[in-house]
């Protein structure tokens, strides 16, 4: 099950963020790891980073509940991570943790193409206890889409270029050890063309659930795809047992709400060569 809403703007998402945690009522342990998609260090507007009016009211719901917050991202660049969490303010909303900066750890995957990635330490405790994933829809080169599956790359080893060699299936085996309790999609302003240099695309609308595979195929399917064609979300489907032609969505229609994502030349020539 999966909730859509449309919300075009980011004064409602506070609204949003209530009534997907009252719906799903996902449990937590006493601290809390939130995941945005923090690239790089951009103006929200473009559409390239999870907005932090989404962070801080994920962060400010788990807070008046009781709990701890960190939020831990990496980002393309050493300190992107921290010019994002100085810039946003979010410093004043949990413990903020650049993975870049963090002492690295050998995670073993075991996967069909990915055996071991190194990441930054917090990975440990997102492998360990249930954490939240923040991911910006928008377009990515390779994968197509990068959402939740793809937000688990922000704990690797930077830069991890070796996930782009059978991106899909090392994205899925990923997924096998970092696997969120609960994600939330900020699709307010989305991005097209590319992952790093977004267009920003007014799409107005946000998607939350406790399963990331269901969350990101609905995710897939508003930016006009089909989740089935996306190699990530269809070998993580397939290896789970996640039927992406029956996923129940509440809230508002689907179908009023898609729109279609350009990416740019390079994005639809290697997408096909990213199997």
């Amino acid at each position: 099950m999966i909730l859509v809403r449309r919300v075009d703007s980011y004064d409602r998402v506070d609204k949003f963020v209530r009534e997907a945690f009252e719906l799903f009522k996902p449990e937590f342990e006493h601290e809390v790891i939130l995941k945005p998609n923090f690239l790089k260090f951009s103006d929200p507007s473009e559409g390239c980073v999870t907005h932090p009016d989404v962070v801080k009211a994920v962060a400010g719901y788990l807070k008046n509940h009781g709990h701890d917050v960190i939020i831990a991202e990496g980002g393309f660049y050493r300190e992107d991570a921290d010019k994002c969490f100085d810039s946003f303010g979010l410093r004043d909303y949990g413990e903020c943790i650049n993975v870049n900066t963090q002492k690295l750890v050998e995670l073993d995957v075991g996967g069909k193409a990915l055996k071991t990635v190194e990441a930054g330490e917090i990975a440990l405790k997102a492998m360990s206890a249930p954490f939240v994933s923040l991911p910006k829809m928008k377009v990515h080169t390779l994968a197509t889409v990068t959402l939740g599956i793809k937000n688990n790359m922000g704990f690797l080893k930077k830069p991890a270029s070796y996930m782009h060699v059978k991106i899909n299936q090392k994205l899925a085996d990923l997924l096998k050890i970092l696997k969120p309790a609960f994600v939330i999609a900020d699709g307010v302003i989305g991005g097209a063309n590319s992952e790093m240099k977004t267009e920003p695309v007014n799409h107005g609308v946000m998607v939350a659930g406790d399963n990331v595979i269901e969350v990101d195929a609905a995710c897939a399917y508003l930016m006009g795809f089909e989740p089935e064609k996306i190699g990530h979300i269809r070998k993580a489907a397939e290896e789970s047992g996640v039927n992406l032609k029956n996923i129940e969505v509440r809230g508002d229609d689907i179908e009023s709400l898609r729109v279609n994502y350009k990416r740019n030349f390079l994005g639809r020539i290697a997408g096909h060569l990213a199997w």
